[in-house]
C-alpha cells in the first residue's frame, strides 16, 4: 500500500476576510492530466449522488438543420 503525501492549507478567520480564490495557486501548479482527473472524479461523484447511470454520461448534443433561402 502506497502512502500519498498531501499538503493541506487551513485558513481561520471571518468569511468576509477569506481569500477570494484560496486554491487558485494550487490548481495553476497542477498539470493538465491532474486537472482532468479531478474534474472526471467530480463527474463520477455527481452521477453517483444523483443515482444516474454512468453510461448516460456524455456531452450534450444539439441537432439543427439549415436551409438556404430561395432567391
Amino acid at each position: 500500500m502506497s502512502v500519498e503525501k498531501r499538503q493541506i492549507n487551513v485558513w481561520y478567520g471571518r468569511i468576509e476576510d477569506a481569500p477570494r480564490f484560496p486554491d487558485l495557486q494550487y490548481w495553476q501548479a497542477q498539470d493538465d492530466d491532474e486537472k482532468f482527473a479531478a474534474a472526471w472524479e467530480m463527474v463520477l461523484e455527481a452521477h453517483a449522488i444523483k443515482g444516474e447511470d454512468l453510461s448516460e454520461s456524455r456531452l450534450q448534443r444539439s441537432v439543427a438543420r439549415f436551409q438556404r433561402r430561395g432567391s
